[in-house]
């Protein structure tokens, strides 16, 4: 026998990972188990219920006498409509509808379940309900007058958009005064002028000094006459 005449068995629909066929195949070298530790040894197996040291949940549920699983305490209930019994062709008009029939025809389970009949959908067929759990209120309408109570559309539902409310500004309600034109006088402004940042320029004249002339003036001659005498 070769690898490619093995068949897959039955019931199989994951591919099966081929390991330790190259790093290509994402699972080489170490075949997807890691470098060490007690999960990469061959002969591995742990326990499911084990939590590497930590108390196990085992332990820690109570062992006391008169302790019931969470599961127990609850009550499983099967709901099923009028329209999906009305729709069904194994079920005849005028039928009585029991626990072992729902079982028969794979509605429930055992007979020990809890069944609910809800009225759902449109009823038109004249049954009789014995030993069911529960029936609503419009399930009940419908088996008393079957084909005249017809099924209420569903509405879709309403988006709810949140608004801020503002806070409330009481306004102040002025006195009117009679109609009177006034003619508003509009005030001319002056505008002063904006003086030119330009600056005139200002030539200042230098003054030349007169030259000093070389000529020697005479003395200026005296006008009294002043007569000195010869001493011997």
């Amino acid at each position: 026998m070769r690898i490619h005449q093995l068949e897959k068995s039955k019931g199989l629909k994951d591919k099966q990972r081929r390991r330790g066929r190259g790093n290509a195949t994402g699972t080489g070298n170490y075949s997807g188990r890691g470098l060490k530790g007690q999960k990469s040894r061959s002969g591995h197996s742990m326990k499911p219920f084990f939590e590497w040291g930590q108390t196990s949940i085992v332990q820690r549920l109570p062992k006391a006498r008169g302790f019931k699983r969470y599961y127990k305490l609850v009550k499983k209930v099967t709901i099923i409509n009028l329209n999906t019994l009305d729709a069904d062709v194994r079920i005849a008009d005028a039928a009585n509808i029991t626990k072992e029939l729902l079982k028969e025809l794979g509605y429930i389970k055992t007979i020990t379940d809890v069944v609910k009949i809800l009225g759902h959908g449109d009823y038109a067929k004249k049954l009789t309900f014995t030993d069911m759990n529960a029936i609503s209120a419009s399930a009940q309408k419908k088996i008393d007058n079957p084909g005249t109570v017809h099924a209420v559309p569903r509405k879709a539902p309403v988006k709810i958009v949140k608004t801020i409310k503002k806070p409330l500004v009481k306004k102040i309600e002025t006195p009117k005064k009679a109609s009177v034109k006034v003619q508003k006088v509009v005030e001319e402004k002056k505008v002063p002028a904006k003086k030119s940042a330009v600056k005139p320029l200002i030539v200042e004249e230098k003054k030349v000094p007169a030259k000093k002339s070389t000529v020697k003036k005479a003395p200026a001659k005296s006008s009294s006459k002043v007569t000195t005498k010869k001493t011997k």
